[in-house]
């Protein structure tokens, strides 16, 4: 075991991905080289600070409905978005995030893998920021009517009768069917 921790630690280490580890209440705890490359900073600058520090304040609320979402178990999809460095400059990055879990299964931090998004040709960087932030602001949403109508078909709160449960799929299907667009159109080169 301690030899397969080590490779996984090799390999985040060494990765072109940014990786960046973190507590539920999102305070930062790992941070490889390819994120001092990415934000700028060191890892002993940013270990033990806040991962808001790298949101644009326009986005603060809407990562903090993410992590939330992480905690709850939940799989989200790629998102791209604005982080910003430590010199104060905006950068698009496409991000993964995902719960992590302990032995037992206990979910007990976030980890987010990210990387510089480039522009294609034709595209300004104000498009693309307003385009992510846009996408971004449009996927939380629709997440959330995903997760809750899936909530709602396990029957968890209670029994639904044959036109509810038809109901609620279309809902679903609908909300997957808009979330697949919004992924497909912030891609970069989309649309």
């Amino acid at each position: 075991m301690a030899d397969e921790d080590a490779a996984l630690a090799d390999i985040v280490r060494s990765s072109h991905d940014a990786i960046v580890g973190g507590t539920l209440d999102g305070v930062v705890t790992t941070w490889n080289r390819a994120a001092e490359r990415l934000y700028g900073y060191r890892a002993d600058e940013i270990i033990g600070r806040r991962a808001e520090t790298l949101y644009p304040a326009g986005c603060r609320a809407g990562e903090a409905v993410v992590l939330r979402r992480l905690a709850r178990g939940e799989q989200l999809d790629q998102y791209v978005t604005e982080r910003v460095r430590r010199d104060g400059s905006a950068v698009l990055v496409r991000l993964s995030v995902s719960p992590v879990t302990d032995g037992t299964g206990k979910i007990v931090g976030v980890a987010a893998a990210s990387r510089g998004v480039r522009a294609t040709a034709g595209d300004s960087h104000t498009q693309g920021v307003l385009s992510s932030r846009t996408s971004h602001e449009l996927r939380t949403p629709l997440q959330a009517v995903i997760g809750f109508t899936g909530t709602l078909l396990l029957r968890l709160p209670g029994p639904l009768n044959d036109e509810q449960e038809r109901q609620l799929t279309l809902v679903q299907e609908s909300a997957r069917q808009l979330l697949s667009m919004i992924n497909d159109l912030s891609r970069p080169g989309g649309g």
